[in-house]
């Protein structure tokens, strides 16, 4: 933890900006910021730089006026404006800094507009309190799906299914890595994965562009997870509040969660528990992928052992990339979260020997520990640039944000195949540093 008085270049984004990855999983699904027009344009163009993908959100548009006599009126006409302008099949409100200052109670607010407007009494609109300066983007993404179990789980039948909740932020190609292994696996019907960015937030290039990219998760499988048999959540280990504990609080579906699928042991723990789910074997494809990653591990010990890397990024991510450099011999000297969890500590320490942990932390701070670690490598977001340049260490982009390079929707670091392909780019990495010297 940062020893200053202020934050300079923090290692997470805010809160709402983790929202738009979890309602942009959802089927139709736009999400609002209830704050300033600023919020909502540096996140899109944020967002749209990572994905490569425009990336739309709507804004309450807050002003002066709005900041001292309340917001409700600038909501309402944005919710107005939104469901004129898109259609959407739901909407989902995020609160921003402002809002939450100025103490706008939006289910109060979306209360009264549904009476005012009795044509969208029907459409769901998810309210989210996520105000940036209590929590960072992981914290918002977790808060979102929460808040879409809460407003549309509903009870009925059993449907003898599996949720899959992808309890971190990933890529849209590791949604779609997931989604091949449960159909190869002949099981995609007797799975609710949410959410499901894997065609919104990557989707192709057609002639006629829908306002809202096709894809997600439909709302109704959202609706019917309160009637699955059991809660998978894989990622989110760190947060306090999450959708698999409210559906089995509130409607009895055994929840459990695992770790992410990310390097050998992990992503068998995955596998063996789907087993367990489907009472199927692991096809013989992803047989052969492991096959693959065993023989890449051996490949690339020789380049990767005792060497030092930085790790930094989304805690969930980051945790399981530390466990991935130690079964190849590499030896995480500093790793660091922009989220502050006791939990995290405890993992790091569990897996690695003695390195520097940094939690909340500030870029500032990693650069400074990066010197004094003597490190050879860093492995993380885009936002390690500076310190890569400076100190001249190759640095291996994952994570989200990546806006200064292409490919961070198609990047794949899940399961056995996602991790030989990481342990690739970082050996070559390191050559071709090696290379210039």
């Amino acid at each position: 933890m940062s020893e200053s008085y202020s934050t300079v270049n923090p290692c997470n984004m805010c809160m709402p900006m983790g929202t738009v990855l979890a309602f942009k999983g959802i089927e139709g699904c736009m999400p609002l910021f209830h704050g300033s027009q600023g919020c909502a344009t540096y996140m899109r163009l944020y967002l749209a730089h990572h994905f490569r993908e425009p990336v739309d959100i709507g804004s309450s548009a807050l002003s002066e006026k709005g900041t001292v006599y309340g917001g409700a009126a600038n909501l309402k006409k944005g919710i107005k404006n939104l469901i004129a302008g898109y259609r959407p099949k739901a909407i989902g409100i995020a609160t921003t800094c402002l809002a939450e200052t100025i103490g706008d109670d939006i289910v109060q607010i979306i209360r009264e507009f549904r009476i005012e407007e009795p044509l969208a009494s029907r459409l769901p609109i998810i309210p989210v309190s996520t105000p940036s300066y209590s929590g960072s983007h992981e914290e918002g993404y977790a808060r979102a799906l929460l808040a879409l179990v809460e407003a549309l789980a509903k009870k009925g039948e059993p449907n003898n299914k599996v949720n899959l909740v992808i309890g971190s932020v990933l890529s849209p190609a590791d949604v779609r890595y997931l989604k091949d292994m449960l159909n190869d696996w002949g099981c995609s019907d007797e799975f609710i994965l949410f959410p499901d960015i894997s065609e919104t937030l990557d989707a192709p290039l057609v002639e006629e562009m829908p306002t809202i990219p096709e894809g997600g998760t439909p709302l109704r499988d959202v609706a019917d997870t309160a009637n699955s048999r059991e809660t998978l959540t894989i990622g989110g280990r760190f947060q306090k509040d999450f959708a698999g504990a409210f559906l089995e609080e509130t409607y009895g579906v055994k929840s459990s969660l695992l770790p992410l699928p990310i390097g050998l042991e992990h992503t068998d723990l995955f596998v063996s528990r789907m087993e367990e789910l489907t009472g199927r074997r692991l096809p013989g494809k992803y047989e052969a992928e492991r096959g693959r990653l065993l023989d890449t591990l051996a490949d690339v010990h020789n380049y990767l052992d005792g060497v030092r890397v930085a790790v930094f990024g989304d805690s969930d991510i980051v945790v399981e990339l530390t466990r991935l450099l130690t079964e190849v011999g590499a030896v995480p000297a500093v790793v660091a979260t922009g989220y502050s969890s006791p939990g995290f500590k405890a993992e790091i320490r569990a897996n690695s020997a003695d390195p520097i942990i940094l939690c909340g932390a500030d870029f500032t701070d990693i650069h400074d520990q990066v010197c004094k670690g003597r490190v050879d490598l860093l492995l993380g977001t885009s936002n390690g640039k500076q310190i890569s340049q400076k100190e001249k260490i190759p640095l291996v982009r994952v994570g989200l944000p990546n806006h200064d390079r292409v490919g961070a929707n198609r990047q794949l670091i899940l399961g056995y195949e996602g991790a030989g392909r990481l342990l690739d780019a970082l050996t070559n990495a390191l050559l071709e540093e090696r290379s210039r010297k």
